[in-house]
């Protein structure tokens, strides 16, 4: 279930920012041209982090992927939050924590429980997180309307600090009740 938490709400809080990202931006006195430029930096962010994480990844257990993950998540939406001149380094952030998402959301429960059964639990973990994918852009719109995008760069700030207390929550877990060890070989 804590597995399933932390990609679900990885998922929740990239979709909504994805979808609102250029509304944000612009709300906080952008241009739409430079939102859209600023907001280009994410893709490239993504590729460079999943770069890395294929040349390291063999040095390390799949939940520092997950760790590092939500904690850049976390840093870019509030470093996103604060403002310039901090957009571009935030965007940056963001990017890499869900380029890294991608990877993790695939190779941690592939650790955790091994390739018999994989395809069966990768579908029990991906219901939850695209049945709030498709719902959470919606709920950012009435979110964006009610508090506009300082709010709900302050909502999903939140969500982003809470995932990343599950990611070490399930990291704690493995160590106490699995005795995983957290390095590879």
């Amino acid at each position: 279930a804590l597995l399933a938490s932390t990609i679900t709400l990885a998922a929740v809080i990239s979709s909504t920012l994805s979808v609102h990202l250029l509304s944000i931006l612009q709300a906080g006195d952008l241009a739409l041209a430079a939102a859209v430029g600023l907001g280009a930096l994410v893709g490239p962010s993504q590729v460079t982090a999943r770069a890395v994480e294929m040349m390291i990844a063999r040095y390390h257990h799949p939940i520092w992927t997950k760790l590092a993950s939500a904690s850049f998540v976390a840093i870019g939406v509030l470093a996103l939050w604060a403002g310039m001149p901090a957009v571009p380094v935030a965007l940056g952030f963001y990017g890499a924590g869900i380029g890294l998402e991608s990877i993790a959301r695939g190779t941690l429960p592939l650790a955790l429980f091994g390739p018999s059964g994989y395809a069966k639990l990768m579908g029990r973990l991906a219901m939850p997180s695209l049945i709030a994918q498709a719902a959470a852009p919606s709920i950012g719109a009435v979110l964006m309307q009610w508090t506009g995008a300082q709010g709900t760069l302050a909502v999903l700030g939140g969500l982003a600090l809470f995932n990343v207390v599950l990611a070490w929550s399930l990291r704690w877990l493995l160590v106490r009740d699995r005795g995983v060890h957290l390095q590879p070989g």
